[in-house]
């Protein structure tokens, strides 16, 4: 009967290739017709015969005696299935393989399985095998050339769906310098409120934006339309009501390119956004940008929308603020809606995953949902069917957004594996999700929270019968249990509760820990106590919250009862994060584990763990983690870290990317680290995370000092947060800014004190540091100071090093600059330029005078005008721009010429 159905299947697949593979080079639907025919043939064959190679069709009394024994847990075919097609993936994603290529070969390979597995034996085929030896049977090798013809289909489906875009796709008319344009698209989704983080200080302000996913239909090319296709986001850079889902609109706007990360450990939003099929961004800064011009049809997609917005509404009007946001993320999936600051309260004590519905949300509410349908008058049947259906509703009210619809899948075949007599969670039902998950999008491979969210329920599969496992005990300990009051009976059932919440979190916390360490740089402890603490308030608010949104509309009085039931629960969450944010050593940064350490504990893991062969007794686990944790974490990082401090005798200059502000980070040749400045115009928290970025790519943990050039927020507004992630020497300024009374330098000044961060001041003809190699001098500002504004009194800081000279002006301008161009010229090899290449900085007379090889502009997309970029051109000298180059690297050896690389077209 199997071989029956698949072999229709595969003439009718047959049938189709015919009629689309001649469209295959030209036609992107058809492309996808044919992934999707390919994926449907592969999988139609799930019952593989891998492990002691039987065909399930046959008659052999042995054969059926195995299928009596198939549905053991060691029987785990589709974990097979779903590595093969995973590494199909990767390899794509590293190689680029030829699409004909994996395409050929697949299909070959299902040929091959074909003819060995189903076809009558072939007397030179069988010699064959039979010279092979014993171990290597007709089902074994037939199910290894299934699972090499998965491995290449996965690579086929990659290739297409990371590579193949319509040729009027809209991305193709964008660039990496925003552009003007006048589009008109469908909205796809719900239109997203966004809090961001904005301001010119330290201590950060709220803005609300609002973000839509659009299906674009026509871009205006002068005075004509063109017809083109494709997604992409729309961020409004206000409030924007009165658009639903459905709405055709016209936008005047901003397109723009997503941009690789323009420095060292950057994220990398192109290829973040690739993987969302979406290769460009429209941003629109005023609300009456966007005009509705056709509202959708109410019978289609405007009423689930309205309902999604009523959803949203509701929460916002019972829940009370400021925990409306919260309720809204973690019952919506609005993450978006909470500001930057309290995600990262979440993220230092390492429950993020608190803000973003996950498999323990759909769990908890899916868990409710059963218990209240089974203690009704349904059974237990009908129960399962209903919790799987509201789970599907739950995933399409929000969009099926990724860790929703991850986690939907994951409980639905929960559901399904009840219904089929399944027990537990077996890594088949895993692994069908996992396939499942790839094929909707193959990017996730790739995903931090798909990663995340597969590895905690694997380590709570593996582990399951040692944590949730009853102990055995003899009757006459049950009789005398069942002799105890009521009160040690519900005591005692309390202590194994909370053993199995702090052992749960325990394992899913040292699992996740290398990970977790080498994409956040982040390591808390704390978790191990706060997240079992805050299982009970978030199942408490997701209870409240859901009674809410059902009951807002009908049942005000209860809406409003339920809803302060969900804030109080809410607020008991993030005070407790709070507290726990505070609890030293909770938490600390540190450069994460190397890449290859990352992947050979996981490769370990599943080898001791999962794998039959090769798994060894539980005993021998922690000394296995230790010695991972030494030989392959701590002992590889302190050599690199050594080793990116050497430098081999050079001085390394890097002019980071902070947009519209300053940071260079210079490495001496003793070892010694130094940051220029640390600010970024607009959010602290931007500013920093490039920072960071950079330094722990670069294997740098300690700053031994920081110079900050005067008392502008754009050039020192990141500084504190970095005191929190690397230990700072000292930090140097002017006098002029200590008696600076702005509350961002006030601000600033605490902060440092409260890390313990000494702050020294610093005048023309002071030195830095004793180097006998490198020499450091102040040029300006004088011990009195300078009239004018903050800029005048910056600090000019000339490094020397094998005769040649870099200088950082800081933004000198006015009185201090006519000061600085009044003394002798100096040739210098590198020159910031001032102000970030402003007018008032004078850049033609400054090059006069400097007579620079190497000029850097540090600045925003949008902050340099022509203009102002023509000045820097006529000098006839490199000119680097940061916005454009991303950041500009100067490494300076005693003799020999200086290398000079840009992060976005010479990566280091």
């Amino acid at each position: 009967m199997l071989n029956h159905l698949f072999m229709s299947g595969f003439e009718s697949g047959w049938n189709f290739f015919g009629a689309q593979v001649r469209h295959c080079k030209h036609d992107f639907a058809g492309r996808q017709q044919i992934c999707y025919s390919l994926v449907f043939l592969f999988v139609r064959k799930l019952e593989l015969d891998v492990f002691d190679g039987v065909d399930m069709c046959s008659s052999d009394p042995d054969r059926i005696e195995f299928s009596a024994t198939r549905r053991r847990p060691s029987y785990q075919p589709m974990l097979l299935v779903a590595v093969a097609f995973a590494m199909g993936i990767l390899l794509d994603r590293m190689g680029d393989l030829n699409w004909r290529f994996s395409f050929c070969s697949s299909w070959l390979c299902l040929f091959s399985w074909l003819i060995i597995s189903r076809c009558p034996a072939i007397p030179r085929m069988e010699w064959i095998l039979i010279s092979l030896g014993s171990r290597f049977k007709r089902e074994r090798v037939a199910s290894i050339i299934l699972l090499v013809g998965i491995l290449f289909g996965g690579s086929f489906w990659h290739h297409g769906r990371w590579n193949w875009f319509s040729h009027d796709e809209v991305g193709r008319y964008a660039m990496e310098v925003s552009r003007p344009c006048c589009v008109e698209a469908q909205v796809v989704s719900e239109p997203l409120w966004v809090i961001s983080d904005v301001t010119f200080g330290i201590r950060p302000e709220m803005k609300m934006n609002t973000r839509l996913l659009l299906k674009v239909s026509r871009l205006r090319d002068g005075l004509d339309w063109v017809d083109v296709g494709g997604v992409c986001d729309l961020v409004i850079h206000q409030s924007v009501n009165g658009i639903r889902s459905g709405d055709r609109i016209e936008v005047f706007g901003y397109l723009v390119k997503s941009s690789p990360p323009n420095n060292p450990g950057g994220f990398d939003y192109q290829e973040y956004y690739r993987g969302k099929a979406k290769c460009a961004v429209i941003h629109a800064y005023q609300a009456e940008s966007v005009r509705v011009i056709e509202s959708a049809n109410w019978f289609t997609t405007r009423w689930i929308s309205s309902l999604r917005q009523g959803f949203n509404e509701l929460a916002w009007k019972y829940i009370p603020s400021p925990e409306a946001g919260f309720a809204s993320a973690i019952l919506l999936g609005n993450r978006e809606q909470l500001s930057r600051v309290r995600r990262q309260r979440f993220l230092e004590t390492g429950t993020s995953h608190l803000l973003a519905i996950s498999g323990l949300h759909v769990g908890v509410l899916a868990g409710a949902f059963f218990c209240f349908f089974r203690f009704g008058v349904f059974s237990r049947r009908k129960s399962l069917w209903l919790t799987i259906i509201f789970v599907l509703f739950y995933a399409w009210l929000v969009e099926f957004r990724s860790p929703v619809l991850r986690a939907s899948i994951l409980v639905t075949l929960y559901c399904l594996g009840r219904l089929l007599g399944e027990g537990s969670f077996s890594f088949n039902l895993l692994a069908i999700a996992g396939v499942v998950v790839l094929i909707i999008n193959p990017s996730d491979l790739f995903g931090i929270g798909p990663q995340l969210s597969f590895l905690a329920v694997a380590s709570l599969t593996i582990t399951a019968d040692w944590i949730f496992g009853q102990p055995s005990v003899n009757p006459i300990q049950r009789l005398i249990a069942g002799t105890r009051s009521p009160l040690v009976r519900i005591w005692n059932w309390m202590f194994r509760q909370c053993r199995k919440a702090m052992l749960v979190s325990f394992v899913i916390w040292l699992v996740a820990l290398p990970l977790v360490a080498y994409h956040f740089h982040l390591v808390a402890p704390v978790a191990l106590v706060a997240n079992p603490l805050l299982l009970m308030p978030i199942a408490f608010s997701l209870y409240g919250g859901m009674a809410v949104l059902f009951l807002g509309a009908f049942l005000p009085l209860l809406a409003t009862l339920f809803g302060s039931l969900c804030q109080l629960s809410l607020g008991l969450v993030e005070w407790l994060v709070a507290v726990f944010q505070r609890i030293p050593l909770g938490h600390f940064w540190t450069a994460g584990p190397p890449g290859v350490s990352v992947m050979l504990f996981y490769t370990g893991a599943f080898l001791l763990f999962v794998y039959p062969k090769t798994k060894i007794q539980r005993r021998w686990l922690p000394i296995c983690f230790v010695v991972w944790l030494v030989f392959a974490w701590l002992i590889p990082a302190r050599w690199s870290a050594k080793e990116s401090a050497r430098h081999g005798g050079e001085l390394v200059c890097t002019f980071l990317d902070v947009g519209h502000g300053s940071s260079v980070l210079l490495q001496l040749p003793d070892g010694k680290n130094v940051l220029y400045d640390s600010g970024s115009l607009g959010s602290p928290d931007s500013g920093a995370r490039s920072i960071a970025g950079a330094l722990w790519y670069q294997g740098v943990q300690h700053i031994d000092a920081v110079v900050i050039s005067h008392a502008d927020a754009d050039h020192f507004n990141a500084l504190p947060q970095l005191a929190k992630q690397f230990t700072i020497g000292q930090v140097y300024v002017s006098r002029m800014m200590l008696k600076d009374r702005s509350l961002q330098v006030r601000a600033l000044l605490s902060c440092l004190d409260e890390s313990g961060v000494e702050v020294v001041s610093v005048a023309s003809g002071d030195r830095l540091f004793k180097s006998s190699l490198v020499s450091f001098d102040i040029l300006s500002p004088p011990r009195e100071g300078i009239r004018g504004n903050d800029n005048a009194n910056s600090i000019v800081w000339m490094v020397e090093y094998g005769g040649r000279r870099i200088l950082l002006p800081g933004d000198i301008e006015e009185e201090g600059l006519a000061q600085l161009l009044a003394r002798k010229p100096v040739e210098i090899e590198v020159l910031m330029a001032a102000h970030h290449g402003s007018a008032n900085s004078l850049p033609a007379k400054f090059i006069q005078w400097a007579s620079p090889q190497y000029t850097v502009i540090s600045c925003g997309r949008t902050r340099l005008s022509e203009s102002m970029n023509q000045n820097f051109s006529d000098s006839k000298k490199a000119v680097f721009r940061t916005d454009r180059d991303g950041a500009v690297q100067f490494r300076f050896r005693q003799e020999g010429e200086a290398v000079v690389r840009r992060w976005k077209t010479e990566p280091w």
